[in-house]
Formats: C-alpha cells, sequence, structure tokens
C-alpha cells in the first residue's frame, strides 16, 4: 500500500480523480473488488471503472504512463457493460514486460464520486491481498 500523496502523478496525489489508495502490485491481475459493473474499459485496457450496486464508482489505473503502451501487456479477461462479483478476475498485466519499458506499476485504486459520500477510509495495513479491504465509504 502506497499513500495516494506519494504517486508521482499529480492527478492522483492531488485527489483531482477522487479519493483513495495505491498499491503496488506483486501478481498481475486485477479483481474486482465489489460486486458491480465493469462501466468502463479504457481501450488501452491499462485502466478501468466499476459501479457498485450502491453508486460507488471505483477507477483502477494500473501504472503510471502505461496508456503509453498502447494496450500491449494488457489482457481484459471480461468486456466493458459485464456484472461482475467480488473477486473475479477483470483484467491481467504483465508486470515485468511494464517494468522493463521503464514504467512506474504503482496502481491508484479511486473512488471517483468522493463527493457524494460523507468519508473514504483507507486501511492501515502496508500488505492488502486479494479480497482485503482496501478503504470504506462512509455513506
Amino acid at each position: 500500500m502506497i499513500p495516494l500523496s506519494e504517486v508521482k502523478d499529480r492527478a492522483f496525489s492531488q485527489n483531482i480523480l477522487g479519493e483513495g489508495v495505491a498499491i503496488y502490485p506483486e501478481q498481475g491481475q486485477v479483481v474486482a473488488p465489489a460486486d458491480g459493473v465493469l462501466t468502463t474499459l479504457f481501450p488501452t485496457h491499462h485502466a478501468l471503472g466499476i459501479t457498485t450496486g450502491d453508486g460507488v464508482e471505483i477507477l483502477i489505473h494500473i501504472g503510471m504512463d502505461t496508456v503509453r503502451l498502447e494496450g500491449q501487456s494488457f489482457y481484459p479477461k471480461v468486456a466493458q457493460g459485464a456484472q461482475v462479483k467480488k473477486g473475479e478476475v477483470l483484467l491481467e498485466f504483465d508486470l515485468n514486460a511494464i517494468e522493463t519499458a521503464g514504467f512506474s506499476l504503482v496502481t491508484p485504486v479511486i473512488i471517483t464520486n468522493t463527493k457524494a459520500y460523507i468519508d473514504i477510509v483507507e486501511t492501515n495495513e502496508e500488505t492488502v491481498d486479494f479480497g482485503d479491504t482496501l478503504m470504506s465509504v462512509i455513506h
């Protein structure tokens, strides 16, 4: 886990896109953090958005400036518009290829509609695994 304030991208570090956390992934998979709909899958597959049943909008952005890879090293497992279940693999990516190409793997997980909620509370854990709670949305 990495605080968003330490991410070397102003849009994330200054919460311009919303509040959240960042992860340095050790495995090349993105799994659904909650049940919902895959509302956005960027054409370059470096980022995706999920909207939960109660309206929380989650953005997962794999790496920094990885849009420049134009989809190389990213392998979506579900299509935009699909219903997804918590823990389902949404996308796989090649960690080594991305790093070898010179890109950071720091992966922000953002609640893009932060202002619709009272608070976003991040976990205080330094290490998380698939299925662990990264943050809680206070309605």
